[in-house]
């Protein structure tokens, strides 16, 4: 596949499942560090500043882990409008 580099900062869609896998793995990253702060946190004895960290922790990623699906899908649909702007605004300069 050739690319195209005569715009810069072009969006293409062969970049759309890069995107999407980071975003993914990210929130993926988020999700594991929640559930150990979690298991961390219900070890620890109740009411010391150490369990009321690993709760407060854990409550705050797993609140963002909560919006990978809009994220996701709000990345996907930006690159595919990216994609479309960049198709029209190619043939918006051909002469006839």
């Amino acid at each position: 596949m050739k690319q195209n580099f005569s715009k810069r900062g072009q969006v293409t869609l062969s970049d759309a499942p890069g995107v999407v896998l980071l975003v993914g793995l990210v929130f993926l990253i988020m999700a594991t560090v929640a559930y150990i702060a979690y298991q961390y946190g219900t070890a620890l004895p109740a009411n010391s500043v150490a369990a009321n960290v690993t709760t407060a922790l854990s409550t705050a990623i797993s609140n963002n882990t909560s919006i990978a699906g809009i994220v996701l899908t709000i990345a996907l649909v930006a690159i595919v409008l990216g994609v479309l702007v960049g198709a029209f605004a190619l043939f918006g300069n051909r002469r006839a």
